[in-house]
């Protein structure tokens, strides 16, 4: 049997695992307004203006944040309500990269989720069965550590004891990419439609 290319796959979630991003945007944020009758751009304008940066590296709650939010807009909906419709309505697993992980899998890699979530996102992910293919999940709001901090990869590595290029990561974001490179990795940026190039990438194509 071939050595397999890589010992440990990384992959991020949002955009790779999860095809709920399209055009840089997620898919709740697309449809919330249509929905839930509830301001967009007052929550996007809250959150990700710096808040939800803190709660992604656990600095700050998720829940505490959309209840403030919530009460500073007179929302009548709990910050559970939003969240839960948040997190489901961007539950868009891609079948296509799930099965280069299942092939991964069998080819004796170890494959790990690396991913820029805060905490409840990611028992979210577990929850939803994205784990169940995975050796493990790291998160950021776990680890207080997000990428493209470097110390981001150096944390999986001392976790798993992989490191350099033996571990690729697989990533839509450019800058993540590019510093798991710095870190020593090998990087593969995740595009719409870059599923066949994936899996020549890391030497898993079929036929």
């Amino acid at each position: 049997m071939t050595e397999p290319r890589y010992k440990l796959i990384a992959w991020d979630f949002d955009g790779v695992l999860n095809a709920n991003v399209q055009n840089g945007v997620f898919k709740w944020m697309t449809t919330f307004e249509e929905d839930t009758g509830l301001p967009i751009d007052s929550l996007a304008n809250y959150l990700f203006s710096g808040r939800f940066q803190q709660a992604m590296v656990g600095e700050a709650d998720l829940h505490e944040l959309v209840g403030s939010w919530a009460a500073e807009h007179g929302v009548p909906h709990r910050a559970g309500e939003v969240i839960d419709y948040w997190f489901d309505k961007d539950h868009i697993p891609d079948e296509k990269t799930l099965d280069i992980v299942q092939r991964a899998r069998r080819a004796g890699i170890t494959n790990v989720i690396a991913t820029n979530n805060e905490v409840y996102r990611a028992d979210w992910i577990e929850e939803m069965g994205f784990g169940e293919h995975m050796h493990t999940v790291f998160a950021a709001g776990r680890m207080r550590l997000a990428k493209p901090d470097l110390a981001y990869f150096a944390h999986i590595e001392n976790a798993l004891g992989h490191g350099g290029k033996d571990v690729i990561l697989v990533d839509d974001m450019a800058e993540n990419v590019e510093a798991a490179r710095q870190h020593g990795w090998d990087a593969f940026h995740f595009v719409p439609g870059c599923h066949d190039a994936l899996a020549a990438k890391l030497g898993l194509s079929e036929g």
